[in-house]
């Protein structure tokens, strides 16, 4: 789905007066317009409610509501870590709420995550990560947590894993020595820092095959991977929801394990490895 402002800024010249006028009101108050109707917008904006559905038609969007659910998709990209807090710091709203709330949005955004991602595409990821030299994984900001979970069950089913945010060194530094026989697998939602950026641009560079987790297929990430993997991460928490993100991760390892006999035998024997230790405390 196209970001608004990126929409607005290739459609601006082509606007009429009162278009331009919506189109500032729409920058300016997106965090309010992404909840109100077509009559709501006019009213605030100033201009007639069929303006603002040309204004929808004009920017590429078949309707006011694909429109409407591209405003409330660009939330993800302005609303801050607090922000996000907020929606959900209200006195109404009891702690146990705030816990059903939240599990609900959880429940409704792995649902999203599950249509967006084919049955084909995760495969075609396992089948890259199985045959990859080696694997580098980096997660930005709070999404680091999916690639240590990740990292640490790749290291024992595949072997050969960097987890970047866990060398202490700096980021590029760590995969300096990516090669064309090698993977990034690189985690990054819904925002991307210019970090990110430069570690994809040079496993470009060197040839490297890229695998991206964003929030969509349109995300700039997306557009300099191989392959890219979507995960919903929602409006609310203080982070977004990470649910999503991690059964997304827990799906890809439970592919491995199914189409790889050895990777199976590696995770049983990591298993055993408790009562061993027991066995050998009891002697």
């Amino acid at each position: 789905m196209k970001r608004i402002n990126d929409a607005i800024n290739e459609s601006f010249g082509d606007f009429t007066k009162n278009q331009k006028v919506l189109s500032q009101f729409i920058l300016s108050y997106c965090d309010k317009a992404a909840f109100m109707t077509a009559a709501e917008i006019a009213a605030a904006s100033g201009v007639s409610q069929s303006t603002v559905v040309r204004f929808a038609w004009a920017l590429g969007y078949e309707s006011f509501t694909a429109f409407h659910d591209a405003l409330q998709n660009e939330l993800k990209y302005r609303i801050t870590a607090l922000e996000k807090f907020e929606l959900l710091n209200s006195e109404e709203l009891s702690d146990s709420s705030v816990f059903e709330s939240l599990a609900q949005a959880d429940t409704l955004n792995i649902k999203k995550t599950l249509a967006v991602n084919s049955s084909d595409g995760l495969k075609n990821v396992c089948t890259r990560l199985q045959f990859a030299s080696k694997i580098y994984i980096y997660g930005q900001g709070a999404c680091q947590c999916g690639a240590v979970y990740l990292g640490s069950y790749l290291r024992t089913l595949l072997g050969s894993v960097c987890v970047v945010n866990q060398t202490g060194e700096d980021p590029l530094t760590s995969i300096a020595a990516i090669g064309g026989s090698d993977l990034l697998f690189c985690i990054s939602l819904p925002r991307h820092t210019e970090q990110t950026r430069m570690l994809l641009e040079y496993a470009q560079e060197r040839d490297a095959c890229i695998i991206t987790v964003s929030e969509g297929p349109e995300s700039e990430t997306a557009a300099m991977a191989d392959i890219n993997l979507s995960a919903e991460c929602g409006d609310y928490g203080a982070a977004g929801s990470l649910a999503p993100l991690l059964t997304l991760l827990n799906t890809l390892v439970c592919l491995i394990v199914r189409s790889d006999d050895k990777a199976e035998k590696r995770l049983r024997l990591v298993d055993e490895l408790p009562r061993y230790l027991l066995r050998e405390e009891d002697r």
